[in-house]
């Protein structure tokens, strides 16, 4: 019976340290893979960091690069646009330049008329001087004025087989004496282009053919006299008069009629000699 009892009570024993260790033994493992799991995941994301990272500067590189192209495509969209309108802007200026010419033709008693373009015009010389496309070979001659804008803005110069250079009347040195008209009511009084003001804007006539009044406003158109044949192709307005004792120094400023200074097409006006 004694036996019996110490067998049973080793058994219950024995079953308490197997339950025991057991738990032991599942908390150790529980641990021990929690810790592991750590370790692995602490890893991976130190592995996948790089990777992450390559990847987003790939896809800010994409975006930029979109970026960059889509403006790529709007600057040229809008150079586009900016250059269908100053070619549109360019010929609405020249229409207008060439509907003022044929107003003009109506109304210039002069027989020889030649309607050119122009072609050159530098940028050193833009207020001295500029080329045409006609010359000797399309009739054009050393007395013929030049008009544009409904107005006149220079004279011929040097004359090639097929373009002419033009001297312009804002041209501070230009010597070519042009003849002109100042009408006063019914009052005409003669004169010489003898330069232009550059600071004022202004041209100068002098060497009068009268003391007779003259005020600021009057009309000024050629003369006809001299080299130039051309009669009454609108000059400009008086703007002021520099009085002296002698009319023939007098000085007359006029503002232009035209303004030569985006002048694309002209007309070439004189009279046989």
């Amino acid at each position: 019976m004694n036996r019996f009892k110490k067998s049973k009570y080793i058994i219950v024993l024995f079953v308490i340290v197997l339950v025991v260790s057991v738990f032991l033994v599942t908390t150790q493992s529980s641990a021990v893979v929690t810790k592991a799991g750590d370790g692995i995941s602490l890893v991976d994301r130190i592995v996948q960091k790089p990777f992450q990272w390559l990847s987003s500067v790939k896809s800010d590189l994409g975006r930029l690069t979109r970026t960059y192209n889509e403006n790529e495509t709007l600057k040229k969209e809008l150079y586009q646009m900016k250059k269908e309108t100053n070619e549109a802007d360019s010929l609405k200026e020249e229409n207008e330049q060439l509907r003022q010419l044929l107003d003009m033709k109506s109304k210039l008693s002069a027989t020889k008329l030649i309607a050119s373009d122009v072609i050159m015009r530098t940028p050193a010389t833009w207020k001295q001087e500029l080329t045409i496309d006609a010359g000797s070979q399309q009739g054009v001659t050393s007395n013929m004025l030049v008009i544009a804008g409904g107005g006149l803005i220079g004279s011929v110069g040097k004359i090639e087989d097929n373009s002419t250079v033009v001297n312009l009347l804002t041209n501070a040195e230009n010597t070519e004496k042009i003849s002109v008209k100042i009408q006063h009511g019914s009052t005409s009084i003669y004169g010489i282009i003898i330069g232009y003001d550059k600071e004022k804007d202004l041209l100068k006539i002098s060497q009068l053919n009268s003391s007779s009044d003259i005020s600021q406003g009057d009309k000024v158109v050629t003369g006809g006299l001299g080299n130039f044949n051309a009669t009454d192709i609108p000059v400009g307005e008086v703007e002021s008069v520099t009085h002296s004792n002698d009319y023939l120094t007098r000085e007359v400023l006029v503002k232009l009629q035209s303004d030569s200074m985006n002048t694309k097409v002209v007309e070439l006006v004189g009279n046989p000699s």
